[in-house]
């Protein structure tokens, strides 16, 4: 036996009892065998194909890439190297943690090379886990799949979307995204398939300025009569060059931080110089396509890109972002897509030569008249039929804007109510322009009992309002037209010669500007408090100092001494510490759902100035080297940090402000001491 494996034998002798038990249960030997029969009891297992398989697909994601990158190394590596690798994408602590469960499971082994300490791949199982790694998924019968191609439709869902802005069907929350009531309306409404593809494209809209945010609001642009001229296929190809030819995206995917990072980046060209290679029209396994990347990147030691190398979020790349665009069709087994088809547009798209050139217009040439198709057929009974592939963009944004859509698909099936006409008149298009509309577009003539029963629905609009708001009330004629002139920007409507109509949260502004003038208002609303102004809710660009400062008390200490370091470690619920990289970002967002405070440690960084002036101003307070983070400050770290994310926590879009004279140095002069001592007080620190 060699000096190597007798290592092996001799480090399981230097077990404690529960670690042998944890050895034992994971190789499958009874843990009741004598202590004096476990090494013949675990050589017997080690040699089991089956054993090998099960103890690896047991290991976590972590275990299993450091255990790559031992393999890809020939089976031995120094620690410090390998140490380095790994803790680029995770930390030092969870280095550590690895390290123990492998050595554990007698995968890895400590060595020696001259006096630097190496990890060793236990030699008797160094083979067979190369071919455990490397094990391609069985390939399952691809026939009898439902096949499904989506990009004529992505573009009618974008359309669909614009629609819905402009009859302010969207309302936006505080953090500027859809409520969940109208995503969930809106997904219904598109016939689309899940939430990420409404996301999705709304940040196409975002991103082509199709629309943009006011307040807590959508609203179209003026782009939208130029860009939606143009063909499907024109806008895809502009969209795959702003995503994976390195143009920087702008505000929609930057905001909603739903596509690529740069970690990604490169291996997201792996997939598509991979899959510009397949034949057109062949039908591949998901699975086993993107593992054999993965082996193509272990084959060629590249340990770097291997380790960022994400199977989950390939599998999606391919499944919805290539699917929609039309790169890819996709074959359906139960609702999932299990393999893809290359299509001629998607090899046409890839094979493109990536130019360095400036950015294609993507807007209407307005010297190129298109010839107009009939593409409606309207029923007697109010339902219309369209050729979603035939129509041009602009008509079918109008046809949305006063139809409902009951169907999406090739051919489309849309049905006017006389709420859909009301919706319409009131997002500005009038009933003449919706019986033009559909005397321009109707292959058919628009039936008579369609016309009149437009023109009655119409008839009644505006006839009756309610309003809902505050209403200032002046029986002082001379006073009204005062008033009037001074806060003209902030009235909604005049409702009669001395009442006029306003928002709610305006009346702390306007009170102000008249009281400045003399002019004092008597406020008569129930549940009101005038001291408070509670209408008046704070802008979510300001962080509000006083629950800054019991967060500070509660999660963010400097100035301590280790034995409080120590406390606040574990009083706080910490599990780790981390390395201040981008690699922080999944532990950052863990800690932010699961509401507990972090520690972050920074080792050689080079840039440690640049990092601590971009992460003090969030009141995460440096002690000893280190960074405590609390959970509601987990967003606004990693914005500071400038870490791309990929994952559907909403990160604001905002800036940290807090008044000049607030230092944490002040901070700690007037609270902490008093603080450090009442912790002590109530829990004694251990030596």
């Amino acid at each position: 036996m060699t000096g190597e494996l007798l290592d092996a034998w001799e480090k399981v002798k230097e077990l404690s009892a529960k670690q042998i038990e944890n050895t034992l249960k994971v190789w499958g030997v009874d843990p009741t065998t004598p202590r004096e029969q476990i090494i013949d009891s675990l050589k017997v297992a080690l040699e089991k194909e089956s054993n090998i398989e099960s103890v690896f697909n047991s290991l976590s994601l972590k275990e299993k890439e450091f255990l790559g990158i031992l393999l890809m190394a020939g089976g031995v590596k120094k620690q410090q190297d390998a140490q380095n690798i790994f803790i680029e994408k995770y930390s030092f602590w969870t280095f550590e943690e690895v390290i123990k469960t492998l050595e554990t499971n007698l995968l890895v082994l400590d060595g020696m090379d001259g006096i630097i300490k190496t990890y060793v791949i236990n030699p008797m199982l160094k083979e067979k886990l190369i071919n455990t790694f490397k094990k391609i998924p069985e390939e399952i019968p691809l026939d009898s799949l439902q096949i499904r191609k989506d990009k004529n439709l992505l573009i009618s869902d974008l359309i669909i979307f614009l629609s819905f802005v402009a009859k302010e069907e969207l309302k936006l929350t505080a953090k500027k995204e859809i409520s969940k009531k109208d995503q969930e309306r809106f997904i219904e409404k598109l016939h689309i398939k899940n939430e990420s593809r409404s996301q999705f494209i709304e940040s196409l809209a975002l991103d082509f300025g199709l629309i943009k945010i006011s307040g807590d609001q959508y609203i179209l642009t003026d782009k939208i009569n130029e860009i939606l001229p143009i063909t499907d296929e024109d806008l895809i190809r502009l969209f795959f060059k702003y995503i994976f030819f390195g143009l920087e995206s702008i505000e929609g995917f930057k905001r909603k931080e739903i596509f690529i990072s740069r970690v990604n980046e490169l291996n997201i060209r792996i997939v598509l110089d991979a899959i510009k290679k397949v034949e057109v029209g062949k039908n591949i396994y998901i699975k086993s396509f993107i593992k054999k990347l993965q082996n193509m990147l272990f084959d060629e030691k590249d340990e770097n890109r291997w380790i960022y190398f994400d199977d989950k979020f390939f599998e999606k790349v391919i499944s919805d972002y290539l699917l929609w665009l039309g790169i890819v069709d996709g074959g359906f087994k139960d609702g999932k897509m299990i393999s893809f088809s290359l299509t001629e547009f998607g090899k046409e798209l890839l094979t493109l030569e990536r130019k360095a050139s400036k950015e294609p217009t993507i807007y209407l040439d307005k010297s190129n008249k298109v010839e107009q198709k009939k593409i409606l057929f309207m029923t007697p009974n109010f339902e219309i039929s369209v050729l979603s592939e035939e129509i041009d963009k602009i008509a079918l944004f109008d046809l949305n804007r006063f139809a409902d859509i009951q169907k999406a698909d090739i051919v489309s099936l849309y049905q006017i109510t006389s709420e859909t006409i009301m919706k319409g008149i009131e997002s500005g298009f009038s009933l003449d322009r919706i019986i033009s509309f559909l005397k321009k577009y109707s292959s058919n003539d628009i039936p008579q009992n369609v016309i009149y029963q437009l023109r009655d629905w119409a008839s009644k609009y505006g006839k009756v309002r309610a309003f809902k708001g505050i209403f200032i009330v002046v029986n002082d004629m001379p006073l009204f037209l005062e008033i009037n002139k001074r806060i003209q920007n902030y009235i909604e409507q005049s409702i009669e010669p001395n009442i006029i109509l306003i928002k709610e949260e305006n009346i702390p502004k306007i009170r102000e500007i008249l009281e400045k003038n003399g002019i004092f208002i008597q406020i008569h609303i129930e549940g009101y408090d005038e001291k408070k102004e509670s209408f008046l809710e704070k802008s979510s660009e300001n962080i509000d100092l006083k629950s800054e400062i019991k967060s500070i008390k509660e999660g963010y200490l400097t100035g301590l001494k280790k034995e409080d370091t120590e406390y606040f470690f574990r009083e706080e619920g910490f599990e780790r510490s981390m390395d201040i990289r981008p690699n922080i970002t999944r532990d950052l967002i863990e800690a932010s759902k699961r509401k507990k405070s972090v520690l972050l440690s920074y080792f050689d960084l080079e840039d440690k100035v640049s990092r601590t002036s971009r992460i003090n101003p969030l009141g995460v307070v440096v002690a000893e080297k280190r960074y405590l983070v609390g959970y509601d400050t987990a967003e606004k770290c990693i914005k500071a940090l400038r870490v791309d994310v990929i994952s559907d926590l909403s990160i604001e879009n905002n800036e940290f402000l807090r008044p000049d004279n607030f230092t944490v140095k002040n901070w700690w002069r007037k609270y902490g001491r008093d603080y450090s001592e009442s912790k002590k007080k109530d829990i004694p620190i251990p030596k």
